[in-house]
């Protein structure tokens, strides 16, 4: 019987990986926040006791990260990406004494550093957060004074992001409760590993958002997380997605796909977005063909009169590339977009 390809959606966990669980103690070298925008929080309190409360970030960002700044407390002030999606330095004239900036390497394509530096050596008061939720393998590797990542967006694991900090270790950490949302987002996971039917397993996904979302405050990492985050093959992962990633745009250019980034050998991405002039209608399309690819993001509200926002929100589809996909499934992703366009 011919194999049923079904591409996109959360991580499924198998089961057998937790044999062990019970007898665990946590590695005390490694601290998982519950999320990224728990990371964002726990950052942004900490920049709180420096007498900071105004962060600008981009008007083309995820709603979860506004959210989080104004859970925080923070003043959230809003700028247009340049050309190369990157913070543009002319934009620094509107930024006070020790104010906050919020840069962001999106889908792991836009290495934020070099933008990062020329920040600090003209405006060294300002602190700098750099958005790396796209781009594990890079976030411990910014010039920016914090970075953080997700690792739920990786790997499966029901919950978990990092925090990179260049010179002041994250004090409220020590004191941060567990979250409670990794639980339905587990069942879930082990649910969709068994093959059950999609309604049912999705149900306990879509609980977990919920409660993710009306979280006001950093939490940490569930055990369970910590416990999975110590198994993970970190590089056999990273050199399945970069082979992936290859194939993606050496199979995408010969079906003439739009590519929103060109291929970069040094980066290992989280998706690979392109850009279609019917993007909602192909979405729906090859949903029935069991291809269910994100988009990043939609306009909200705090972002209509972005020219940068609209265009890639009307536009933009994410090729998964992980480390769940073959070559075979690969293809079959990139076929049938082509004949939906």
């Amino acid at each position: 019987m011919k194999k049923i390809i079904k591409i996109g959606g959360e991580f499924d966990i198998n089961p057998n990986i937790l044999e062990g669980y019970p007898d665990y103690t946590p590695n005390n070298n490694t601290y998982l926040y519950s999320s990224g925008r728990s990371a964002l929080m726990a950052i942004l309190k900490q920049v709180s006791t420096y007498g900071k409360s105004i962060i600008h970030i981009p008007y083309y960002i995820c709603p979860s990260v506004v959210f989080a700044c104004e859970k925080a407390g923070f003043d959230v002030k809003f700028y247009e990406l340049d050309k190369n999606y990157l913070f543009p330095l002319e934009y620094l004239t509107n930024i006070r004494i020790n104010d906050v900036v919020l840069t962001v390497n999106y889908f792991g394509f836009v290495d934020d550093n070099p933008t990062i530096l020329e920040i600090r050596n003209l405006r060294p008061d300002i602190t700098i957060i750099s958005d790396q939720v796209q781009s594990f393998w890079t976030y411990d590797k910014t010039e920016a004074d914090f970075s953080f990542t997700s690792l739920r967006k990786h790997f499966p694991i029901p919950d978990g992001a990092l925090i990179y900090s260049k010179n002041q270790p994250i004090e409220l950490k020590f004191s941060l409760k567990e979250s409670f949302f990794y639980k339905n987002k587990l069942i879930g996971s082990l649910l969709k590993n068994q093959s059950l039917p999609d309604n049912i397993y999705l149900k306990f996904f879509e609980d977990a958002e919920l409660e993710l979302d009306i979280e006001k405050e950093p939490l940490k990492a569930s055990k369970l997380s910590h416990f999975l985050y110590e198994k993970i093959d970190f590089e056999k992962i990273r050199t399945k997605r970069n082979e992936n990633y290859k194939y993606t745009y050496e199979i995408g250019l010969q079906f003439g796909l739009n590519f929103m980034f060109s291929y970069n050998d040094s980066v290992t991405p989280l998706n690979v977005p392109i850009l279609l002039n019917n993007r909602d209608h192909v979405r729906k399309k090859i949903m029935n063909n069991n291809i269910f690819l994100p988009i990043h993001w939609t306009q909200s509200n705090y972002n209509i009169c972005s020219d940068t926002a609209k265009r890639i929100g009307i536009n933009e589809l994410s090729l998964v590339i992980d480390q769940r996909y073959s070559k075979e499934e690969i293809y079959y992703q990139i076929e049938i977009i082509s004949k939906m366009i």
